[in-house]
């Protein structure tokens, strides 16, 4: 009887051990994750600031009109691992500031939250035209869904025959969660008049913080255009 109750007892010690174990895993898992993004992003800044420092220096010795070319060879000299250049994987952007010097932006870790959205908004557009355009040469009918790759991570683009109410973050809206895109046909539930039938006439590009949306002849609008003209 003893030596039951005794294996009875390591029994349920051992059960308790490997609970308590895995709740310890369940508690770490998001502190790492957090550790992890802000290393992270701190090495992105690092990278960023030493693209942004060249383009500078490249800028000031000899460029009287810099284009998008020669910043992005600029940056293959700078930082040869310019396509890693953010540890997450991270799109760089090459945008002109106020003074008429390219900059670096990553879709990732900038900053600028609504700069950031419209950027990878504007990128995950061209990247669903072209996946269209591949997939119709090919003779593939158009499907519900087209994946796209963007800051290295999958993005699945939804086809919808109608305008979503979707203007602002996925945080601050029911039903949407994360990193999310739609789009629409113009002849298929969408009549713009403004593109041909069979092309994107409509897009929306929404991450937690902002939205991005897009309609043929009405420009770009959303919450990551707030207090900004329509373009």
């Amino acid at each position: 009887m003893i030596m039951g109750n005794r294996g009875g007892i390591n029994r349920l010690t051992a059960v308790l051990l490997v609970l308590i174990a895995i709740m310890l895993v369940l508690i770490a898992i998001p502190s790492y994750r957090v550790f992890q993004y802000r290393a992270q992003k701190t090495s992105c800044e690092q990278a960023m600031k030493s693209a942004r420092d060249g383009l500078i220096i490249e800028y000031l010795s000899r460029w009287d009109e810099g284009t998008v070319e020669d910043a992005i060879k600029t940056l293959d000299e700078v930082l040869p691992e310019r396509p890693n250049i953010c540890p997450a994987g991270g799109t760089v952007y090459l945008i002109k500031n106020s003074l008429g010097i390219f900059e670096p932006v990553c879709g990732l870790h900038d900053t600028d939250r609504r700069l950031r959205c419209r950027l990878n908004a504007s990128r995950a557009m061209e990247l669903l035209g072209t996946a269209l355009n591949k997939a119709r040469k090919s003779g593939e009918a158009d499907k519900e869904a087209m994946e796209i790759t963007l800051n290295s991570k999958p993005l699945e683009c939804v086809r919808v025959a109608e305008k979503l109410e979707l203007r602002r973050g996925t945080a601050t809206t029911n039903g949407y969660k994360g990193v999310v895109a739609f789009y629409g046909i113009e002849g298929e539930g969408f009549k713009t008049g403004k593109v041909k039938k069979g092309e994107i006439c409509y897009f929306v590009y929404a991450d937690e913080d902002n939205a991005s949306v897009w309609l043929a002849g009405d420009g770009w609008t959303g919450s990551a255009y707030q207090g900004m003209e329509k373009k």
